[in-house]
C-alpha cells in the first residue's frame, strides 16, 4: 500500500521544494519538487509570481502575477548557467517564485502519473508493503520509469519476485545523496524483516 501522507514529506526532503527555477544535476531547468521544465513554454503555463523587491526599478512591494516576458527571462537566465550547483545558487538569476500551493498541486499530479506507471510496470504494486511502495516510488521518481526498468534489471526482477532483501542489494543509485540511498535500502530491509516474521516455518515430517 502506498502511503503518500507518510512518504511525500520525505520526497520533499530529498528533492527539495524550490519555488524558483534552477538547474538539476542533468542540466534541466527545474522548479518545485523536481518538476522539470522542458522549455520556456512549459514554464509559462505555471502561475509564477514576481517576488517583492523594493530595490527594483520600479520597486516591487508585493507579489504580483508574472508576465510571459518575465517568465521567459527567468528561464533563459537559468538555462544558460552551468549545472552542478546547489539549487540556492540559481536564485540570484531569477525574480520569480511559484506559490507553494501550485508546487504541491504539481507534485500530486506527478505522483498520480508515476503511480499509474508503476502499477503498469509492477502489477502487484498496490499489494506491496508500505515501505516497498515508498522506496520503489522514490527510485522511479528519481530515475524515471524507463531508466529504472532498463538499467536496474536485477533490482526490478527482485521487486517483481517480492525478494525485498535482494532488492535492497541492488537499489543503490549514482547521484542521490548517500542518506537517500541508505533510506531506500533500509525500506526494503524493513520489508524483508517483516516478511520473515510472517513466513511460517517449514513443516518437518518425521
Amino acid at each position: 500500500m502506498f502511503n503518500t501522507t507518510t512518504y511525500l514529506p520525505k520526497l520533499k526532503e530529498f528533492e527539495g521544494s524550490i519555488p524558483y527555477m534552477y538547474l538539476d544535476t542533468t542540466d534541466n531547468v527545474t522548479v518545485g519538487v523536481g518538476n522539470m521544465l522542458p522549455d520556456a513554454t512549459a514554464a509559462k503555463l505555471l502561475a509564477f509570481e514576481r517576488r517583492p523587491d523594493p530595490g527594483a526599478q520600479p520597486p516591487v512591494l508585493i507579489s504580483r502575477p508574472a508576465t510571459a516576458a518575465e517568465i521567459q527571462t527567468d528561464f533563459d537566465n537559468v538555462d544558460k548557467q552551468s549545472a552542478g550547483r546547489v539549487a540556492a545558487y540559481y536564485k540570484q538569476f531569477t525574480k520569480l517564485d511559484l506559490p507553494e500551493a501550485i508546487i504541491d498541486s504539481l507534485l500530486m499530479t506527478r505522483v498520480t502519473e508515476f503511480t499509474v506507471k508503476l502499477k503498469a510496470t509492477f502489477p502487484d504494486f498496490a499489494l506491496y508493503p508500505e515501505e516497498v511502495c515508498a522506496a520503489l516510488f522514490d527510485m522511479a521518481f528519481n530515475l524515471g520509469i524507463g531508466k529504472l526498468t532498463t538499467q536496474f534489471t536485477s533490482f526490478s526482477a527482485a521487486v517483481k519476485a517480492k525478494n525485498w532483501a535482494e532488492a535492497a542489494k541492488h537499489c543503490h543509485r549514482r547521484g542521490p545523496s548517500e542518506d537517500r540511498n541508505d533510506w531506500t535500502a533500509d525500506q526494503f530491509e524493513k520489508a524483508a524483516a517483516g516478511a520473515a516474521k510472517v513466513t511460517p516455518p517449514p513443516i518437518v515430517t518425521p
